[in-house]
């Protein structure tokens, strides 16, 4: 495993500008607008409940074991405009706030950042409603962690899954995830666009700006490095953890129960997916197979509407990400659902790079497809879906194209390895 973690670390180190965006407002450039790291989310029902708002303590202060002394600033009142120093209170202080919020809003953000426009590294961020607006809207609680990537070798990977494992005992979540994703500030809406380029660029990476969303109480968003299941969303979908590991071949999917739960591994250690090089990863591919009759349906708008023109990620580009890795096809999985209908990419044929309608793009190029006896020709770019093809004479629209690749932008091999 250690020459697995080394080789992501060095991956990381390698596209670290590619996913990194420093801000502006930061003249000695050290603070980043946008950054990618390891995060982590779980999701909860009736967190108004005292014993929910009790394990929310109880995991900030298993965070503040581990990382107190990083956390600098931040609020525990919902009130952002306040910031205080993470030592003006005691651990016990912030505790015994939340446990008297009773069934009201609680929100507190603990970073490693004086500044939220910034993007912090080190986050413990939780949000509950109060129980009257979950009970009307039926918005969802969470709590977050952000860390540096750094820590699967620091901290250990092993002992990162363990502490997923304790967190889960704790909280005993809906659906939860753990792996890397696009940290961003709390002013987060600011960069949406940028999300939205990284999110089709790295497949691996999670998407996380819609956390309270009401659809997550159907099933849970998407699977990562760790995607954690309730024993009751499993019975719900899925019929039982034995039914799973019968189905599961893939020997690096390994399932780490809890009491209440299971957290599913998806290989040894996360997975940046670069489109480039890696865009669906073996095991991130088998697991989502395994776990997608689970998923929730569909899922709010990961990005806001466009304010300039800039692309941003809408209702049907959510739902597509959401199912990113639906179209490749799975190896080492007994699959007991449907397929999907679409034909899947065969990642090991040994002829010219091709891609269908609906699929996501490897690489920035020229592509052509016969289409009514004519030959047609496009630029595709990489990471986003291939639109169907409208003939600019009779405005026909064509949904199942397929495309091969003539020549790469960046001058690479146009056949399969």
């Amino acid at each position: 495993m250690q020459d697995k973690l080394q080789k992501l670390l060095n991956e990381y180190q390698e596209n670290y500008n590619r996913f990194t965006y420093g801000h502006y407002l930061d003249p000695n450039n050290i603070e980043d607008a946008i950054k990618t790291g390891l995060v982590g989310c779980y999701y909860l029902d009736q967190g108004y409940l005292p014993e929910k708002r009790q394990a929310i303590g109880q995991v900030l202060a298993l965070y503040d074991k581990y990382w107190g002394d990083k956390l600098k600033f931040g609020y525990i009142d919902g009130e952002p405009n306040n910031l205080i120093s993470y030592t003006q209170t005691t651990l016990h202080e912030k505790i015994n706030q939340i446990n008297l919020a009773g069934t009201d809003n609680i929100c507190f953000y603990w970073s490693n950042v004086d500044n939220l426009e910034f993007v912090p590294e080190y986050l413990c961020n939780a949000y509950s409603r109060a129980e009257w607006y979950e009970k009307v809207h039926q918005e969802i609680s969470y709590v977050q962690i952000y860390l540096p990537i750094s820590e699967l070798k620091e901290f250990g990977v092993e002992q990162l899954i363990a502490l997923n494992q304790q967190i889960c005992e704790i909280l005993q979540p809906m659906h939860g995830f753990f792996g890397l994703g696009i940290q961003h500030s709390h002013e987060y809406y600011d960069y949406q666009y940028l999300e939205y380029e990284l999110a089709h660029q790295f497949l691996g990476l999670d998407i996380s700006n819609v956390q309270a969303d009401k659809r997550l109480r159907e099933g849970f968003k998407c699977i990562n490095w760790l995607t954690i299941l309730s024993d009751q969303l499993i019975t719900d979908k899925l019929g039982s953890l034995e039914a799973l590991k019968e189905r599961n071949n893939d020997n690096e999917i390994r399932f780490y129960p809890y009491t209440g739960g299971v957290v599913v591994r998806a290989g040894e250690v996360p997975e940046l997916g670069d489109v480039a090089s890696n865009p669906y990863p073996k095991h991130y591919v088998n697991v989502n197979a395994l776990l997608k009759p689970a998923r929730a349906p569909e899922i709010a708008s990961l990005g806001f509407g466009s304010i300039n023109g800039e692309i941003r990620f809408n209702n049907r580009t959510s739902k597509e990400w959401q199912s990113r890795f639906d179209d490749v096809e799975a190896t080492d999985i007994a699959v007991s659902h449907e397929q999907h209908s679409a034909e899947v990419i065969n990642m090991d044929s040994k002829v010219r790079i091709s891609i269908q309608t609906g699929q996501l793009c490897p690489h920035t190029g020229v592509y052509s497809a016969q289409i009514n006896g004519k030959i047609e020709y496009q630029e595709l770019i990489q990471g986003y879906k291939v639109e169907p093809f409208i003939d600019s004479e009779t405005q026909q629209v064509h949904n199942d194209v397929t495309w091969q690749l003539l020549r790469r932008e960046d001058g690479g091999n146009v056949y399969r390895n």
